[in-house]
Parts: structure tokens; sequence; C-alpha cells
């Protein structure tokens, strides 16, 4: 894994999952998860065929098979048919309008003019078959169950290690159940947490300390890349919001080349070692940060950060006026993020919170 880096983790992502998720895609352990993922894996297959042996055909008004050379129908999920669709540089929302039979002849005149000579089918083994993902040849598949059995590892290793407390299916106010495990059928998201092993933050007039958490984030159907990122936080609440949230490293990987086998293997021993550390380094980490001043004075951390980081003024200005009134020293690097921390769970918007996000992330990284 890299050092501290800019990623689209933030205090939210766990909290997107915990609210959208529906009930058969979330798991109450790690475990579950594993044996639901391994059961899937085991019956599917991995194929390459030829562009010209396959296809779409409409086997009802509203129903498309894809046809292969196993000479079975096979049926394809919302996203496979996605896939089919962009390959074939048809709109695949427009498609869903049409005929099953126009829809087909669409997409198969686009297969012919296509120029890669094979695709990478993902189907299941036995009926009722259905087609999960339609990718490049190229395409290196990491199965779900494999990086779970390796967070279960880790997990063996470090007991304290955790899923968090959230409030059951998504529902405010239901029981707290262990939430932050979740399996569809694009995607896997583990979200855990070590309570027990706190930092102290020199900065936080509550002394609550601070935290471990880690998020992997994987597809094996060509949905997302793999990513790892590890961060510190103050508390999780039982929306999964994850309140003084501070990226610390991460790890991501195109599903391209056989180097992403490695790369996560790698990466996944390398936050082994970091549990199996003495807190010490990320403690000094944190004293840096609260001793570096950005500037001397108020305008001067914000002229600062307004050139430095390309951040509004406004928001920069906001976001001092938390840490001033929050921080025991807004004008220091860590004060400031966390400034800039408390300024993204108050906006309403996405798009500015990951804006807020990546600003305090790289702010971070100029400690030294």
């Amino acid at each position: 894994m890299h050092g501290t880096a800019v990623s689209t983790v933030n205090a939210f992502t766990a909290h997107r999952e915990w609210a959208t998720r529906p009930p058969d895609e979330r798991f109450q352990s790690v475990h579950a998860l594993y044996e639901a993922a391994r059961t899937r894996r085991i019956g599917t297959e991995e194929r390459d065929v030829d562009t010209v042996d396959f296809g779409p055909q409409a086997v009802a008004d509203d129903v498309i098979a894809l046809r292969d050379p196993s000479g079975r129908p096979a049926a394809l999920t919302h996203w496979s048919f996605e896939q089919l669709a962009t390959i074939a540089g048809a709109p695949p929302k427009y498609l869903r309008t049409l005929p099953a039979s126009i829809a087909s002849a669409a997409i198969n005149h686009g297969l012919r003019r296509q120029r890669r000579e094979q695709h990478q089918l993902f189907a299941d083994q036995a009926a009722p078959w259905t087609v999960r993902a339609i990718t490049s040849p190229r395409y290196a598949r990491v199965h779900h169950d494999e990086l779970a059995s390796r967070v279960l590892d880790l997990m063996a290793l470090h007991p304290a290690w955790q899923l968090p407390l959230g409030y059951k299916d998504g529902v405010w106010g239901a029981e707290r159940v262990p939430s932050g495990a979740y399996l569809g059928d694009r995607d896997m998201f583990l979200f855990l947490v070590d309570g027990n092993r706190d930092l102290d933050d020199p900065t936080d007039r509550s002394r609550s300390g601070l935290f471990r958490g880690f998020i992997l984030r994987n597809s094996d159907v060509g949905a997302a890349a793999l990513t790892l990122d590890v961060f510190l936080f103050r508390v999780v609440c039982g929306n999964n919001i994850i309140w003084g949230f501070q990226h610390v490293a991460g790890f991501r990987r195109r599903h391209v080349g056989t180097s992403i086998q490695e790369a996560w293997s790698d990466s996944l021993a390398s936050v082994r070692a970091a549990l199996d550390a003495d807190p010490s380094a990320d403690r000094t980490m944190i004293l840096r940060a609260s001793a570096q001043e950005i500037a001397q004075t108020r305008d001067g951390v914000i002229d600062a950060v307004t050139s430095r980081l390309d951040l509004p003024r406004k928001h920069a200005s906001e976001a001092y006026g938390l840490a001033e009134q929050h921080e025991s020293n807004p004008r220091s690097v860590w004060g400031y993020v966390q400034g800039l921390t408390r300024l993204s769970q108050r906006t309403p918007w996405q798009d500015g919170r990951f804006a807020l996000d990546r600003t305090a992330s790289r702010l971070l990284a100029t400690v030294h």
C-alpha cells in the first residue's frame, strides 16, 4: 500500500452502503459473506468466446437471452446486458424500451462491427444459466471469496477487528446488528473497525481517542476496481457515518493483467503488518500534523489553502471557523483538517463532500 493518498472513500461511504443495500445483500458476519461468495464462485465459470459466435436473441416479446457456442440460451443480468450493449456501441437504457427482437437485432449489428475478436463470459455452470459478466479476455478476476478469506485470516490474528454495529436493514432506530458486510451481483463491500487499539489525539478536547478502520471493495464482474482504504476515526454511528474520518493509506487496482493478484496480496500483507505494528507511527503523524502550522494567522491559513489546494475561499473560511470552534489550534494542519471534515459532514451534496475530503487528504499528505 502507498502512503496517505487521495481516495474516493470518505466519512459517508459506509453510510451509503448501509442505507441502500437490500436485505438479501446484507450479512451479519464476514464468514457468512464468505460462504455466500464461495457458493457463488463454485457455481460459475469463465470462458472465452469468439465475438462472431455469440450475441443476443429474443426469447419473448420483452426477454433477451444470450446465445453462445454451447447451444443453450442464457439469461442476462441487468449489468451484463449493459456490458453487452456497450460493447455493441448501443445505449442500454434506450434498448430496454424497445421490443426484444429490435433490441437484439441492434446489438447483433453492433457486434458485427466490433474489432475485438474475443470476449470473456462469466456465467453459471448449470441451469438456469445466467451470464453475469461480459468482459475483455484481459480482465483479471479477483473472486470475492478469496478476499473475504484473507480478511477472516486477519480477524483470526486480531480478534478486536469486527464489523461495526448499525441499525438493521438500514432502518433508523431498529435493532443494532453487525453491519458493513455486503455482497451483491455487482460487488462486495467490507467495512471493519478496531475498537480496542485507540490513539491519543492531542487536539481532541473530548479525549475520546482515535481508532483504526478499513474498507475493502471489489467487483468480479467489471463494475469497479479493487480498492482497500485504511483510515483513522473517532466514532461510527448506528447509520455507519464515520465521524472524525482521516484517510491514512489506500490501494486501488483495475482488473487488468496478472499483476493484480500479487498486488492485492501484498496490500493485505501490508495491512497485517500495520495491525501488528505499534501505534506509535500513527501517533507520531498526528503529533507532527498538530505541530505543523499552515500559517500564523487566520487570513494566512485561508490564503494558503485557497491558493495551494484550489479550495473556494468561502469553504476555506467556513472550515477555519469550525476548526476554531472545535479544535485547540485551527492553524495547524491537523486542526484545519478536522475543520474540513466537519464541513464535509454538513455538506448535503456528494460532490461537495468528496471535494472537501479530497482537500483534507491532500493537506494531510503535506505533513513531514
